[in-house]
């Protein structure tokens, strides 16, 4: 007989898992994600430091060995293995409302330039599992009347900044699907002039264009930034952002500026939805809400301006729906005393913001806390979609324990 029949096979070992609710010793393999890595993840010397040093009560401000130079969707995984949870069922526990902020859903393998949302698949087991564990989600106008009533428990609210039409044609359906509700922000002078929004027009210019590099002046200097690949044009787009959050006027001019410069003469497509899917939304329950006319960044605009923005959002809402909205998003969650002046005055009850962190009993109507809830805040490292990890960022861990590792890419 051939020696290498004659070998007897190791017994093959099944990851050990943790209790369904409640932390984890630092050895056990909890996810299937980490079983893909093939690796030994958590025998590393660094993690085990790092483990116990979570275990013992490390704080923002305390530096903590084993942090530095970990991928940062490694580090957070990593952390939920030795924190209990405090979400599920949410009729138990003080009352609580988590907001979270979405902006696009993608169909599944789409990689445009500048993404600003969720793939479908991944949205889909976001709902998924706040439905198996009973938090919703819910529109924000329910979430917040339940919290001023004072009931008890930890509720979630859904929402999705912008208008665009996969809302309608990717989101509805899987909210749908399980008898979920959400609340959908519409930047509403651009539905109606079917206007692309400026980022859009920002990324559809460097994809579009055939030079190599080009010169750029903007907050930096003078820059020549190569756009010949994929992941030039990506790095472009991230340097030249910050130069077009100004007011509309110069916005508008730098974009063009900005087309010359890459030899781009097509327009942008219109991504939003039409008013009839808009509406189509409110018949499926789902909540509309304002987030103003033409998406500036409200503190560069004066008082009058910016209660044109608000009002004009409101009203043209109204006009096209037969809704009209008692909620606002500020636009990239820019705003002052005299934005919150005109939300009132537009007849608004209430506003959110992108500052993280949940609402308690008595939280500012309008200065309501979002958490976003990204790709990055829900898959494991495999790349796969991470309960425990969703749940962590729900219940706020990250928001204590980031400041806790320094070097770390939380």
């Amino acid at each position: 007989m051939h020696a290498s029949l004659l070998r007897r096979r190791a017994p093959r070992r099944e990851p050990r898992r943790s209790p369904a609710r409640g932390g984890a010793r630092g050895g056990d393999l909890v996810d299937r994600d980490l079983v893909r890595l093939r690796r030994p993840v958590l025998r590393d010397p660094e993690h085990r430091q790092l483990l116990d040093a979570v275990r013992a009560g490390a704080g923002p401000g305390d530096r903590v060995p084993g942090a530095a130079g970990m991928n940062g969707r490694t580090l957070r995984w990593l952390l939920t293995l030795v924190r209990p949870r405090t979400s599920g069922d949410g009729a138990r526990g003080a009352s609580r409302l988590t907001i979270l902020r979405h902006h696009r859903v993608y169909e599944d393998g789409a990689h445009p330039l500048y993404r600003l949302g969720v793939a479908a698949s991944v949205l889909r087991a976001q709902v998924e599992l706040l439905d198996r564990e009973r938090l919703g989600p819910i529109t924000v106008a329910e979430g917040l009347r339940r919290l001023e009533a004072g009931e008890p428990g930890h509720r979630v609210a859904m929402t999705f900044d912008d208008g665009y039409a996969d809302n309608a044609h990717r989101a509805l359906p899987l909210l749908a699907a399980v008898g979920a509700r959400a609340t959908f922000y519409l930047t509403a002078g651009l539905i109606e002039r079917r206007e692309p929004a400026w980022w859009d027009v920002l990324a559809h210019a460097l994809e579009r264009t055939r030079l190599a590099s080009f010169d750029w002046t903007g907050a930096a200097g003078t820059l020549r930034l190569p756009v010949a690949t994929r992941a030039e044009r990506a790095r472009a787009l991230e340097t030249l952002l910050p130069d077009f959050r100004v007011e509309p006027a110069r916005r508008t001019e730098r974009l063009e500026t900005l087309r010359r410069a890459l030899e781009v003469s097509e327009g942008a497509p219109c991504e939003f939805m039409s008013w009839s899917e808009a509406a189509g939304l409110r018949a499926a329950g789902m909540e509309l809400g304002a987030h103003t006319l033409s998406h500036p960044h409200l503190r560069t605009l004066d008082a009058a301006s910016q209660q044109r923005e608000i009002a004009g959002s409101v009203e043209l809402i109204e006009r096209r729906t037969g809704v009209r909205p008692q909620g606002l998003a500020y636009p990239g969650g820019d705003f002052d005393a005299r934005t919150v002046t005109a939300a009132r005055a537009a007849g608004l009850a209430y506003a959110v913001t992108t500052r993280a962190g949940d609402n308690r009993p008595g939280a500012s109507r309008f200065e309501l806390r979002r958490r976003g809830f990204a790709e990055g805040a829900c898959l494991g490292p495999g790349g796969r979609f991470s309960p425990r990890l969703a749940m962590a960022e729900l219940d706020g861990a990250f928001d204590r324990l980031r400041g806790a590792f320094a070097g770390g890419r939380a």
